[in-house]
């Protein structure tokens, strides 16, 4: 099958491109032809369609609201992107296209193209983009549906947009533009990495006929040693130093399990806050090389995960189950169906930093520890199983092919 992936990056940014690019790998050793549309970058991995990918823009979360809102025909709706798509179907000529987080970057302007050609789409849920103008469903400090309903102009607001008004205006009116022409009416069939985006995809109106859940795939790596300057007992945080991740709930837990440290592993808005709570046995490692940081889950002695935010899926949490590690998640989105309570782990209610710091100290002290770690191994194990996810896309996409 030749298959089109189409992505806003084809570097590893994030889970999203993890997510993508795990993909193409194993459709490729599979057999199937595998071509690609992103935006340009001097970062592109290698793809037989690199030289046609769309001109970059810059709408990173540190650009300036004028230099946004000066990009926001480019935001609304990309001639350049939909001409780039209109040149890799061409070269290509996909069976199947599957889209991933095209964004502003690309726009559902490449649907266009891939309609005109008869090339059925699926497009997994990463994000509710479609939906929630701020992508998250998550705005000032906790959860938030106020654009259920096609109401973008909350967006507006209540500047849930990067905490910018301007860029949330930007955001709202990109989203009614997208909801009048019915932007993503040509995608076929929507991924859910998890039953919880399932469920609100239905929220939002999707038919239930076009849905299909299928977890993330999620590779074991090799046994790991111990690296020689590590703790012998940690606690471990790995992501994004942000609020929706729980980063303000870190310097309670590390106070509740001292002296046991516990290493956050990640860079982010919130690496500033943190550093000055200069709290003891806190120990902030900024960003880390992948090597790095497989070697220090594989040997943590319980890995937090304190979102605040809705999950779609939870790669930290699936990676450090399928080490083995016992996991203290916080009871939202996704991550409950990876952690299940004193089986696979422990759950705390979402934003509580006396209960999880609680949790945290009952997962190193208490013996039952381990073989929660060994569950959560089996769980991943089958639901993030390669092979199993790779058997799962092809299914979607003979789905979407007989329409």
């Amino acid at each position: 099958m030749r298959v089109l992936l189409v992505n806003a990056f084809h570097w590893l940014k994030g889970g999203v491109e993890r997510t993508y690019l795990d993909e193409s790998r194993w459709l490729t050793a599979a057999g199937h032809e595998v071509s690609h549309l992103a935006s340009r970058s001097d970062r592109d991995l290698p793809s037989p369609t690199r030289d046609l990918f769309a001109p970059p823009a810059d709408f990173t979360e540190g650009g300036s609201a004028l230099a946004q809102l000066a990009l926001l025909p480019r935001a609304l709706w990309s001639r350049p992107a939909a001409q780039a798509m209109a040149r890799v179907i061409e070269r290509a000529r996909p069976d199947v296209a599957h889209l991933h987080a095209p964004s502003r970057h690309l726009t559902p302007s490449i649907l266009a193209p891939l309609a005109d050609a008869g090339v059925p789409v699926v497009m997994t849920l990463h994000d509710f983009k479609p939906w929630c103008t701020n992508r998250i469903l998550f705005a000032h400090g906790e959860v938030c549906r106020r654009c259920l309903g096609r109401r973008h102009w909350q967006a507006a607001r209540t500047g849930c947009v990067q905490g910018s008004r301007v860029k949330s205006a930007v955001g709202a009116v990109e989203a009614m533009l997208h909801d009048a022409i019915d932007a993503y009416a040509s995608v076929r069939l929507w991924v859910c990495p998890s039953r919880f985006v399932h469920d609100e995809a239905l929220r939002f109106g999707v038919p239930p006929e076009r849905l299909r859940v299928l977890s993330h795939g999620v590779e074991r790596l090799p046994t790991v040693p111990r690296s020689p300057d590590a703790p012998e007992r940690y606690a471990l945080f790995m992501g994004r130093l942000s609020v929706e991740k729980g980063v303000k709930l870190l310097p309670a837990i590390a106070q509740r399990i001292a002296p046991v440290p516990l290493l956050v592993a990640g860079d982010g808005p919130l690496a500033d806050w943190l550093r000055q709570q200069a709290v003891p046995g806190l120990t902030q490692l900024g960003h880390v090389e992948d090597a790095t940081l497989a070697r220090l889950r594989a040997h943590a002695s319980v890995v937090v995960a304190p979102s605040l935010f809705v999950e779609h899926f939870g790669y930290s949490v699936a990676e450090a189950l399928l080490d083995a590690r016992p996991v203290v998640a916080a009871r939202i989105g996704a991550l409950p169906e990876l952690v299940e309570h004193e089986r696979t782990g422990l759950l705390a209610d979402p934003g509580d930093a006396t209960g999880f710091a609680a949790l945290v100290a009952r997962a190193l002290a208490d013996p039952a520890a381990a073989a929660w770690g060994e569950a959560g191994r089996e769980r991943v194990s089958q639901v993030g199983d390669p092979a199993v996810h790779t058997a799962g896309l092809l299914r979607v996409y003979e789905d979407a092919r007989r329409g």
